[in-house]
């Protein structure tokens, strides 16, 4: 098997030189064959996610050498590069990072378009790219309008939309129910084996491992082993029974780890992705319950060098009280619905105004007579179970004259999002800029 990617001797540092340097890799010597499918595996901060950056060019190689194809790429020009980020890889984001003005046909052409494909050529590729995931029904919709499984199917088909040798998939089933985690996995699976691309994932997740045939272990920013799986390995058997045998376990933790990226991704916006991954992993000890809220505080403030958040002691404590409405409006949510299931006509005036008070943010939204009175309506049906929570938020935006209650899309989208957390309906799309 020839060698497509291949480090040697990689160091590579965050704030080189500064009070706040760390570094991230050390001496890092690793080959990738052309065809194989790989995976970088280690809990949060053990450097995978800055390899997976080094390789697709995002960031550069401080010491040592990064060959693809038997060229350094941090040797290359600014243009040399460009031009190997837009045909020489494909990137699959945890966060699936698609234009929310762009329809979803538009979003897998974007890459063709970068390099000049003619609009024609470019419509009739990205249609046979939809077609092969499935998504051909959604070419004209919004990123907005598709759940978390449709959006990162989506994100897939623009990383292939250049017909790249080698597609990187930086923790591409962190957002995503057990079901279309599986659906991911099945089709990176068939691009190596059918497509013959290079596929290197970058996960945290143990059962995610199973079609790796090549798994390099990191941590603190070292490779620690390698493990070569030509038949079915015993890791693999043992992720697998340990997968089966805590099935309902894991849907729940699943959820709550779909709750804490959303979570992170709307909290910590512009930090960096190790930085944010970090805060993802607190986010789930806090709502699976393995830290208390004084411990989650203090993971939020405590240096980030020491294996903390690093945050200002304003901002963590802000974070706290935030997560800390997220828990007790679904604990609220849970008993409301349980409440409902015994006596379906109970009134639940109170429950449901408190509810109400934390959507709104009384500070923030003020209604009058007649929005109250539909909001009110509204959420009620959402637990009633007489509508689902999709119709919930066309209702906000609906004009007053048309029965709605005549919110703002941005209020819209706030208001919908905690209610969807409070409900747990895990299966969230991340939000756009302009809905933060």
């Amino acid at each position: 098997m020839n060698t497509i990617i291949e480090l040697k001797h990689v160091n590579f540092w965050y704030d080189r030189g500064k009070p706040t340097e760390m570094q991230a890799l050390h001496d890092i010597n690793l080959q990738i064959g052309q065809g194989e499918y790989v995976a970088f595996f280690g809990p949060s901060g053990s450097g995978k996610t800055t390899l997976l950056y080094l390789l697709s060019g995002t960031e550069m190689s401080q010491e040592g050498e990064v060959m693809v194809n038997g060229k350094d790429i941090s040797k290359l020009s600014k243009r040399e590069m460009a031009i190997y980020r837009q045909i020489g890889v494909g990137m699959v984001f945890q966060q699936f990072n698609l234009i929310p003005n762009l329809t979803i046909l538009e979003n897998v052409g974007l890459p063709m378009a970068f390099l000049g494909v003619g609009e024609d050529k470019r419509i009739k590729e990205a249609k046979l790219l939809l077609e092969r995931l499935n998504l051909s029904a959604l070419a004209k919709r919004f990123p907005y309008e598709l759940s978390g499984g449709q959006q990162q199917r989506v994100g897939i088909a623009r990383a292939l939309a250049n017909n790249a040798p080698i597609i990187v998939a930086d923790e591409p089933i962190g957002n995503l129910d057990s079901t279309n985690a599986n659906n991911v996995l099945d089709f990176l699976k068939e691009l190596c084996e059918k497509d013959g691309k290079t596929v290197v994932m970058v996960t945290h997740e143990a059962w995610s491992l199973r079609d790796a045939k090549k798994i390099f272990y990191l941590k603190d920013g070292v490779v620690e082993k390698v493990e070569t799986n030509h038949a079915k390995p015993a890791t693999q058997i043992l992720a697998e029974q340990l997968y089966k045998q805590t099935a309902p376990k894991r849907a729940q933790e699943s959820k709550e780890r779909a709750v804490a990226s959303t979570l992170a991704n709307v909290l910590f916006r512009g930090f960096s992705a190790e930085e944010n991954m970090r805060f993802s992993d607190f986010l789930t000890q806090r709502l699976t319950g393995q830290v208390d809220q004084v411990q989650f505080l203090e993971l939020l403030y405590k240096p980030f060098r020491e294996g903390g958040g690093g945050l200002w002691k304003k901002r963590a404590l802000e974070t706290s009280r935030y997560v800390e409405g997220i828990i007790q409006e679904h604990m609220d949510v849970e008993g409301i619905c349980l409440e409902l299931e015994k006596n379906p006509t109970a009134p639940l005036l109170h429950e449901i105004g408190s509810l109400m008070e934390w959507l709104l943010d009384r500070n923030k939204i003020r209604l009058d007579q007649l929005q109250e009175s539909r909001f009110r309506q509204v959420t009620t049906e959402v637990l009633r179970n007489a509508i689902k929570l999709e119709a919930f938020k066309e209702a906000l935006y609906l004009p007053k004259s048309k029965l709605g209650v005549g919110l703002s899309h941005r209020t819209t989208e706030r208001i919908y999002e905690k209610f969807k957390l409070a409900l747990g309906n895990f299966e969230l799309e991340p939000l756009s800029p302009e809905k933060a």
